[in-house]
């Protein structure tokens, strides 16, 4: 009986360990085969994006566009001319202004009375503009302290111009020795001035 009961035993504890030998091989085998199948799938998925990224790329370049041949031929630009009047002067200011040239000159009856101050007329605007030259000759009368009254315009060349006016209105601030008899200022009528109107060249 002991025999029998230890024979059963073994057969059945080499039962239990081929048993539990098949099932450990079953595992390690699966287990393989799960890290196979996880290697197989990662590597096409990158293989595949990569493969898609390059694809991209490729569709976002532009083609340049061809260079023509031959440029357009250059438009010319309009050229318009204007025409200015000639007495359109208050448009700009004159070419002379700042080189504006009034020549003074006496001119009297008795050489003695040469004014010790002769004013700077002012250029007659018109004339300036056209380039205008005259004088004017003026008489005044010298009064007692050395001043003038009264201008007369006795001549103008040429016409027509404003020389004369502004011959006048300078003749007003000219100023002279008074004439003086016997500790006694005495006026002096008669006496002539001349105002010559020059551009600067």
């Amino acid at each position: 009986m002991n025999a029998i009961r230890l024979s059963l035993s073994s057969v059945l504890g080499l039962f239990i360990t081929f048993g539990l030998v098949f099932v450990m091989f079953k595992l390690i085998d699966s287990g393989n085969k799960d890290m196979d199948e996880e290697k197989a799938i990662k590597i096409p998925d990158f293989l595949h994006v990569e493969r898609e990224l390059t694809e991209n790329v490729k569709k976002t370049e532009v083609e340049k566009p061809d260079e023509p041949e031959t440029p357009p031929p250059d438009i010319p630009e309009d050229q318009i001319e204007f025409e200015v009047p000639d007495n359109a002067v208050s448009m700009a200011a004159p070419k002379v202004s700042t080189s504006l040239n009034a020549s003074l000159g006496t001119f009297a009856r008795d050489s003695d009375y040469i004014p010790v101050y002769v004013p700077q007329p002012q250029y007659p605007r018109r004339a300036q503009s056209r380039g205008k030259e005259g004088y004017a000759v003026i008489e005044v009368i010298i009064t007692t302290t050395g001043g003038v009254r009264d201008p007369k315009l006795l001549e103008e060349d040429p016409e027509g111009w404003g020389f004369g006016r502004a011959a006048m209105k300078a003749a007003l601030k000219l100023k002279y020795n008074p004439r003086v008899v016997d500790g006694v200022g005495q006026e002096v009528p008669g006496v002539l001035y001349k105002f010559t109107f020059n551009m600067a060249k």
